[in-house]
């Protein structure tokens, strides 16, 4: 367990960084993809509500030291996100195409959920999507795109994100 969810921070935490740093060349209408939020709801699906959860909370945690958002955001929405993936799990079978498309929708729309809960807790320091821009709807369909070939090159890394209690 303990392997896991280190091996599944760090990739975690390195998504995140290739994301900030070199995802701004494939940006569609300035919105770039959610690769982090993608390799979260894989792991947090495979594995169920221990190792996805913490994974989550930990780059989190890690990103919010790296950005300028409070300490906490990042940490809160990648847990919350992992947490309603990691209910899934066992509950269908992962296609190839069409359940990845719906998860990385889905994450994406949980993504602002738990934006727009922060907000209504902390207020207006805290940046959310507005469900009537576009940036949501373009950022959740970039992730459901991006999805299927994702949970393809995850595949055979699972013996190191996945547990053997999730592989079953």
């Amino acid at each position: 367990m303990i392997r896991s969810v280190v091996f599944s921070t760090v990739l975690l935490v390195g998504c995140a960084f290739a994301q900030s740093t070199w995802f701004g060349a494939i940006a569609v209408f300035g919105v770039v993809p959610d690769l982090s939020l993608v390799v979260l709801i894989w792991v947090s699906y495979r594995n169920g509500l221990v190792e996805g959860p913490a994974a989550g909370f930990l780059s989190g945690l890690a990103e919010d030291f790296l950005s300028a958002s409070p300490l906490g955001f990042h940490a809160f929405i990648k847990t919350a996100v992992a947490a309603c993936a990691a209910l899934l799990h066992g509950t269908f079978y992962i296609d190839k195409l069409l359940l990845p498309i719906a998860l990385g929708f889905a994450g994406t729309l949980a993504k602002a959920i738990a934006a727009g809960a922060l907000f209504l807790v902390f207020g207006s320091k805290i940046h959310i999507y507005s469900i009537l821009e576009r940036g949501l709807w373009v950022e959740a369909a970039y992730n459901g795109l991006i999805a299927p070939l994702v949970f393809l090159l995850l595949g055979p890394l699972s013996r190191f994100l996945v547990t053997a209690r999730g592989r079953r």
